[in-house]
Parts: structure tokens; sequence; C-alpha cells
């Protein structure tokens, strides 16, 4: 069932899970207490604080962050009762990713670097490899140009060692696709913080992680077409901008998440540093319509 859920949050949002994973708590939550031991007893507390992780992420997507640190923290207590690093790991992944989505990058690189000897413990070199690669994003949005670049090249090498390794229901997300847009994404925070010159680098890696994203992946393409007309604007390019950001409004207008409209941000602040220009003035009105509209859903 948390997999059935977590196929629904990637693909409409975490507003068509969330509501069912709490009912779905509700009932699970108690089978703790119902007296299991030993291989039953990790295996269903593993179970548990899975669905809690997962209702964790989809709190956050609607922007309900009380409700998304208190799933993630039982999340984490039941992950440690366990003794599964590699979801310990995931779940200090994703708290890292709450702090880095309201621009603490600092916090977001400690959640990330606290996360990476857990996960090199357990053995997981995928977990590892998701570590890396966004703790090189939060390198990159604060600026730390060589050290961005050197941490993703360790997450590359870590996901070519993990290619056969079964990857836990929790981290099946992280593919090829994945690995490329968070490629894209540290590039298009370097052209912002650090040289215009990484926009000519993050647009192919952001156009293949989009050709090779999945239809059943609708919000990280919304992210990842955002973050491409972004870098269209930073190369004073606003007619393919507004042109790539009407895909992305179309491709985010059926998901339930408040963190589609939050990623439009930075790319209405570039249209508007082209103000005057009738495309980039074009895409800024659009993007002012649809983030109001989508704040009032």
């Amino acid at each position: 069932m948390t997999s059935a859920l977590r196929a629904l949050d990637q693909e409409y949002g975490g507003g068509a899970c969330r509501d069912a994973c709490v009912a779905l708590l509700g009932w699970a939550n108690p089978l703790l207490d119902a007296g299991s031991s030993g291989r039953v007893l990790h295996r269903l507390q593993v179970a548990i604080a899975d669905l809690h992780n997962l209702a964790g992420w989809a709190s956050f997507d609607l922007g309900l962050l009380e409700s998304a640190h208190r799933h993630f923290g039982r999340a984490m207590d039941l992950a440690r009762a366990s003794g599964n690093s590699a979801l310990e790991a995931n779940i200090h992944y994703r708290m890292g990713r709450v702090h880095l989505h309201y621009e603490l990058a600092e916090d977001a690189l400690a959640s990330f670097r606290f996360g990476l000897p857990i996960a090199q413990a357990s053995g997981s070199t995928l977990a590892v490899s998701i570590l890396h690669a966004n703790e090189a994003w939060a390198l990159a949005k604060m600026g730390a140009e060589r050290q961005a670049l050197r941490q993703f090249a360790r997450a590359q090498d870590e996901f070519d060692r993990a290619e056969t390794e079964e990857a836990p229901p929790w981290a099946r997300f992280f593919d090829l696709a994945d690995l490329v847009s968070i490629g894209g994404m540290v590039h298009t925070e370097l052209a912002r913080t650090c040289d215009v010159k990484y926009a000519r680098t993050a647009i192919p890696l952001l156009t293949r992680a989009i050709s090779a994203g999945g239809q059943d992946a609708s919000r990280s393409q919304s992210f990842r077409l955002a973050a491409l007309a972004v870098n269209y604007l930073v190369q004073n390019e606003p007619e393919r901008a507004c042109e790539v950001g009407e895909r992305a409004m179309a491709v985010s207008g059926p998901i339930r998440s408040a963190r589609t409209r939050d990623r439009m941000r930075p790319l209405k602040q570039e249209a508007d540093r082209l103000r005057g220009n009738e495309a980039a003035d074009q895409l800024s009105a659009r993007l002012g319509v649809f983030m109001r509209s989508q704040g009032a859903a």
C-alpha cells in the first residue's frame, strides 16, 4: 500500500496521497503493540517507518512543515530501532531537502553530511550517491563552486558503483534521470551564484533529464522544465524561456503540490530581471497568474 501511495505522490503530488498515508498510519501504528518480536518486529518497524517517511514527504510537498517534521521524527525513531541504516540515511536526505527548499542551504548541508556516514555504514552506494548529489546542490546554492562540482563527481562515481544494487523502495526514485537532473540543478545554481557560464552546461543536463524522465514523474518534470527556463533567462534568451516556462506550468497544473508553485519563484525572479523585454514580461505575467491560482488551490 505504501508503494502505491508513493507512486501517487510522484505523479500527482503530496495532495494525492497524504490523507491516505495518515489514515493508513492510524491502522498500522497499533500493530507495533501487538507483541511481535525479532525479525517480524524489525520488518514491521521498517514498513511503518517507510510509511511515516512518505507521509512526511507528502506533508512537505503541501507546505505542512510541522506535520512533515513530526512524521520524519517518527520515521527516524523506527528506522533506528529496526537497525535499518539505509532508511535512516534516506530520512536525513529528505529532512535536508526540506531545508534546501526553504533556502536554508547550510542546514541542508548539515543534514546531508550527518546522513553520509550512516549511508556508508549501511553498505548502500545508492544511498551515498543520493546524499553526495544533494550535498553538491546545497554547496552550489552557497556559491561553493569547486566543492559542489567535486561532490557531484563523487555522487556520479557512487551511482556507477550502485548499478547492480537492488534499491529499497524509498530510494528507487533515484535513477539516472534523477542524477542527471540534480546535476542540472547544481549547474543552474552555479549559474546564478558564481558564473553565468554554467547555464551552458545546465541546459544539456536538464534537457537530457527531461527526455529520460518517465510519464509517472510529472512533479520532477515540472521542476526540470522550470530550471531549464531559468537557464535560458540567465543566457538572455527570453523567447525560449517563455516557451519552456509555459510547458512547466502546463505540466504543473494538475499536480497537488505547493512545491511546484514555489519552484517557479526563481523563474519569475529571472523574468523580472529582464523587465522591458516582451517575452520576459509575458512570462512574468503568466507566472504571477499561475502562482496565485496554485496558492488559492
